[in-house]
């Protein structure tokens, strides 16, 4: 059974609306996700998240509308499976307040184009357009009289009129038309009945615009003649209707724009103006109730003032003349919404959804707050790094493309840094700014200004040594304590006056606590020093000491050559103990802390290859010698150092960690920074005043000094590159070669036809130092569709296949480009060869070329020549696939081809003999022969592969037949067919680009019995990055219990239930539950519940299965797997 929980969320924001949702007059921005609805407060001149409402199925259209009878106002809300219901905010809360389920038709077409709801300026009805040749007609109102007054905008008076708007909504109506592919609608101002206008594209491609009233029944659609126009510009993307009282509407062009006076005008000829240059308007949004000024954006990014002119006809005004002013550059815009004073907020799938302001001085469109937005994600490649993986994935689009590191782990917010302090191997700090670093042969002590980034050193300061490095210092007691290779310091903090001086020995590593300093002598003596500096104790160990830590009865010590830890009681240094052989090399760091939520103190003992051992302390049992709980991680590849911070431990190997107790257990999260040399918490004042008190800490690294604050939680954090054109495909080299490989396209716009010209390059960028080193441009009118890395005949490799575009929609040639990379990180071209068609996938398996060239995969060897020292590329053979293949992936000698249409097929490479020498050839192992409209395969072993198809399902295959496992709904045509059966299936929502295994699991010292073993990565086009993972055998029944127990306790926004929305659905199938699929997501709400819905939810209340456990066990157990983020 599989599990899936998501890492990183959806984050494209395709709708908003500003409205008074919240309290009357106070008005919020509603964002739409693609499964969550979020409340933003609208500050001065900033955003606030006040609300977050998940929701059991994909929004696709979002409306506001205030009813007579509220205050505020509702939301109606349409889901992808075509069911909408109303919210509004009650007692701190969304709350649903009607459910429409009569506006699925299964047996009509769905549009070639996304959902649209429009609704009517004066809240008569809502429109929906969601299939073909059909609209759905919802009426809000119910006519208490036969007045057909024109209706006003405000519910009041609707009410006059005899208008009700209740909030109600009215059983659905079908309205044919005739036009099958509809490019925007909207509704019309200043009309006696709702009356729509229509951009649509017929047959040849003409696009149109008709105008339809809804008649008195509200039943069909009535053409309003004369009103509309024929063959509009063929760049025409978007109608804008002008506000009440002028009316009418505006056509955006690609090379026009044209205004269509109101219905009752006396001149109903529209009005056409060009442009100077084509523009490709996708988005708008007015500014002011009378229709002066509108902003408008397009595909580019640029935002542009349509500023109207209006002249009075008697009593009414009529548009006179119009201009439009580029103003400056925003994100690539979804939708518009102008909030007030200025502000307006651009939501994006392609760019950061961004709030920016109007500025009466250049620049005219300042940015004011940015929403992260990792959407569309078109590739990505996982990167090992020790106790942590890194998604490196191309993100964004066009001019918002980039390449990004997402990495799961704990932040570090930086509040200051001084520069120009290099070498630091160890730091405290002292009487607010005051900071003593250690270098390898000598000590400073400087008083920092991190607030302006300046430092000023201050020789003999308390006494201090310069010549030496220091080993230790700590403050108690009014006493500082200073500990070098020959002595120990005791000075008086109040007066800097030198008290007391022990010159002992060499002393190569110390421990000081309030009771007592102890010290390493001559190598091998432990010495007890108390603070007046007489001595307490003293013992010889037989080997050189390489670490100590204490407490206040214990001592612990390393041994540089024996591998294991000593107890030592105190103060008489009386040995009661010592653990068992540690793996690791010899132990290199020490030390004992208290963790939060763990009652024991912990002996954590860092090693030299990277290990981390940890011990439990029993305060009973610790003087006897007996620990217990022994266990063992990773931490990285170099040796470990560990500081002792308030209830946790920062750890430092080749990568930083934080260890911290969590729900009874000890927790590591990789640290998002590079690794310090050194690090001390900040006694600097006030730093600490912006911390809201958080521990600030100070780091040594990168030849400088940064104070920061530790994140409390664990999160998600991105390094961005930005590119400036789309990043498409991406492969990770070796880490000896040290580079990313690239494809990216750069799309700009002809100033004279409109067209889009496209050119695409091969880049490489230094995996260190995250910039872009080399570019290679392809040929004219040639794409590339797939990069891949590889080892052939011993040298690593970088492989292009492109293809060619030409008139006819599928790719007629192709080239395989193979790169080596120069010891400059430069691209050096070695090999090109022809294809009869596109390389729309490429893959290394056992030193040998995998390529999808339009419906064939072929295998190609790479040889190197050795009479001529070139490469020889050969094709070997091919297999073909039903329509297209599109996307592979190899493992060991299999291959998996996801077709565009026909599902997946399992193939082997087998080695075949031939007078020639050795040849391949490809055997169909096993084919899945459902149709499905695949978009990303990958193979998990030699037996489980997992598939991602068009509609937004994942499922999961395997090869042989689990009897009693395998579901009746997804069964082959023959048994006697070779085939790979569906054991797992689950609706995502979103469409997945790409799946990537993981091929080196991370070792976790907190979960011996793991309820999920993670398999795989998958990212979505709307920037969400998932988990999946295999259920633990012991583990299956309890978790899909538990779903099933929380899907009929949890209600959801629009009551929507969750089984029902993770169900597999696509035009062929529609599933009631996901198959053997559980929803982390939806699990982890399990944590949010009451008390008494958690209790129920175990009990099994509703219908259904007693889990067997206290809340406590499935409390711990969904703790532990949301650990898997």
């Amino acid at each position: 059974m599989s599990y899936s929980v998501s890492i990183h969320k959806p984050s494209s924001v395709r709708h908003a609306v500003c409205t008074d949702l919240i309290a009357p007059g106070v008005f919020s921005l509603v964002l739409a996700r693609p499964s969550t609805i979020d409340v933003y407060g609208i500050q001065t001149s900033s955003l606030s998240l006040q609300y977050s409402l998940p929701v059991n199925g994909t929004v696709t259209s979002l409306l506001e509308f205030k009813p007579t009878t509220s205050q505020t106002s509702w939301l109606f809300v349409l889901t992808e499976d075509c069911i909408g219901f109303t919210l509004s905010y009650k007692d701190g809360h969304l709350v649903t307040e009607q459910i429409s389920t009569d506006l699925d038709e299964r047996f009509l077409p769905d549009t070639d184009t996304e959902h649209i709801a429009i609704i009517d300026p004066q809240f008569r009805a809502i429109l929906l357009h969601t299939y073909k040749s059909s609209l759905t007609y919802i009426p809000l109102v119910q006519s208490a009289s036969s007045n057909k007054k024109r209706v006003s905008k405000t519910p009041a008076a609707a009410t006059s009129t005899g208008l009700q708007v209740t909030g109600t909504l009215y059983p659905a109506r079908r309205l044919p038309i005739e036009e099958l592919i509809i490019i925007s609608i909207i509704f019309l101002e200043n009309v006696d009945r709702p009356t729509i206008a229509v951009l649509y594209r017929d047959g040849q491609h003409a696009r149109h615009v008709k105008v339809y009233e809804v008649n008195a029944m509200g039943n069909a659609l009535e053409e309003v003649k004369g009103s509309g126009l024929r063959n509009v510009d063929q760049g025409a993307s978007l109608l804008v209707p002008f506000p009440s009282p002028t009316g009418g509407f505006f056509l955006l062009g690609e090379q026009l724009l044209t205004y269509f006076p109101p219905l009752n005008s006396k001149d109903s000829k529209p009005k056409k103006v060009p442009f100077n240059g084509p523009i490709n308007f996708c988005a708008w949004a007015c500014i002011d109730d009378t229709g002066k000024r509108f902003l408008l954006g397009d595909e580019f990014g640029q935002i542009y003032i349509l500023q109207v002119n209006l002249a009075c006809d008697g009593d009414a005004s009529t548009v006179a003349d119009w201009k439009i002013t580029n103003i400056g550059e925003t994100s690539i815009p979804t939708t518009l919404t102008y909030l007030d004073s200025g502000f307006f907020f651009v939501t994006s799938h392609f760019s950061p959804s961004t709030l920016f302001y109007l500025s009466p001085e250049a620049p005219h469109v300042q940015t004011v707050q940015v929403i992260p937005n990792l959407a569309p994600i078109t590739d990505f490649q996982l990167v090992n790094r020790e106790n942590t993986t890194d998604v490196v994935a191309c993100s964004g689009g066009f001019k918002s493309g980039s390449l990004r590191i997402v990495r799961s782990g704990v932040g570090v917010d930086a509040l200051a840094e001084i520069a120009g302090i290099k070498g630091i191997t160890g730091l405290w700090t002292f009487d607010k700014d005051i900071v003593v670093a250690s270098f390898i042969e000598n000590t400073m002590v400087v008083k920092c200004d991190p607030e302006v980034g300046t430092f000023e050193e201050l020789p003999g300061w308390c006494h201090i040594v310069s010549n030496e490095p220091t080993i230790e210092m700590a403050e108690y007691h009014s006493k500082m304590a200073h500990i070098n290779r020959s002595s120990v310091t005791i000075v008086d903090t109040m007066n800097g006056r030198l008290i007391s001086r022990y010159n002992g020995g060499l002393i190569s590593v110390a421990v000081i606590t309030p009771q007592a300093i102890i010290i390493a002598t001559s190598l091998t003596t432990l010495v007890q020093l108390s603070w007046d500096l007489t001595v307490i104790a003293t013992v010889t160990l037989p080997d050189e000491i390489s670490c100590v830590t204490a407490t206040e009865d214990l001592c612990v010590v390393g041994l540089w050559n024996e591998v294991k830890v000593g107890l030592y009681s105190l103060p008489d240094f009386h040995q009661v103990g010592d653990t068992e052989k540690l793996s690791g090399g010899n132990v290199r760091s020490l030390k004992i802390s208290t963790l939060d939520s763990i009652a024991q103190p912990i002996l954590f003992a860092g090693m030299a290859d990277g290990t981390l051992h940890s011990y439990h302390l029993c305060p009973s049992t610790a003087m006897d010698g007996e620990l217990s709980e022994h266990k063992i991680t990773i931490l990285g590849t170099q040796p470990v150092c560990l500081y002792a911070l308030k209830n946790s431990i920062f750890a430092v190997s080749s990568h930083p960690s934080m260890i911290y107790g969590h729900a009874k257990k000890i927790t590591i999260s990789s640290v998002n920074l590079q690794a310090p040399t050194a690090l001390a918490v900040c006694k600097y004042t006030s730093i600490a005043e912006d911390s809201n008190g958080s521990d600030v800490l100070i780091f040594a690294t990168d030849g400088k000094i940064m104070y920061g604050i530790i994140d409390q939680l664990m999160s998600t954090h991105v390094q961005t590159l930005e590119l400036q054109e789309t990043a498409r495909r991406l492969a990770i080299l070796s880490p000896a070669t040290g580079v990313i490989g690239l494809i990216t396209l750069k799309t700009e716009l002809d100033s004279y036809s409109g067209d889009e010209i496209i050119n695409c390059f091969v880049k490489i960028v230094d995996s260190s130092l995250f910039e872009v080193v080399d570019s290679y441009a392809l040929q004219e009118n040639e794409m590339a569709e797939s990069i891949s890395s590889g080892f052939f005949d011993g040298t690593e490799y970088l492989v292009v296949g492109t293809g060619f575009a030409a008139d006819r929609e599928e790719y007629t040639k192709g080239r395989v480009l193979i790169f080596e990379i120069t010891p400059e990180k430069k691209l050096s071209l070695v090999l090109q060869s022809e294809l009869h068609g596109g390389i729309y996938a490429i893959c290394e398996v056992n030193g040998n070329l995998v390529c999808a060239v339009n419906a064939i995969v072929r295998l190609c060897t790479i040889s190197t020549n050795p009479m001529t020292g070139s490469l020889d590329f050969k094709l070997q053979c091919g297999f073909r696939s039903p329509v297209m293949a599109i996307t592979l992936s190899t493992y060991e000698d299999y291959v998996l081809v996801g077709d565009l249409m026909k599902s997946v097929a399992l193939l082997q490479v087998r080695k075949v003999s031939s007078t020639e020498g050795v040849e391949y050839m490809f055997h169909e192992v096993a084919r899945y022969y459902e149709p499905m409209w695949m978009t990303a395969v990958e193979i998990l072993d030699e037996k489980t592969s997992i598939g991602a198809e068009a509609e937004g399902n994942i499922v999961v295959f395997q090869r042989e037949d689990m009897t009693g496992v395998r579901d009746s709904a997804f069964m082959p045509k023959s048994d006697d067919d070779p085939v790979l059966e569906v054991i797992s299936s689950m609706r995502v929502g979103e469409v997945v680009n790409r799946i990537r295994r993981i091929t080196k699991q991370s070792t976790d010292i907190s979960i011996n019995d793991p309820v999920v073993i993670p398999q795989a990565y998958y990212a979505t086009r709307d920037g969400a990055i998932y988990l999946c993972g295999q259920v633990s055998p012991q583990h299956i029944n309890t978790l899909i219990n538990l779903q099933s127990n929380m899907s009929k306790i949890v209600k959801s926004a629009g009551e929507l239930n969750i089984l029902s929305y993770r169900a597999f659905s696509n035009q062929r199938r529609k599933l009631q539950e996901p198959v053997r699929f559980v929803d982390g997501d939806f699990i982890e709400q399990f944590l949010e519940l009451s008390q008494l819905d958690k209790e129920r939810t175990v009990e099994g209340a509703n219908g259904g299965v007693n889990l067997g456990l206290s809340v406590g066990q499935v409390s711990g157990m969904v703790e532990d797997l949301k650990r898997l983020r």
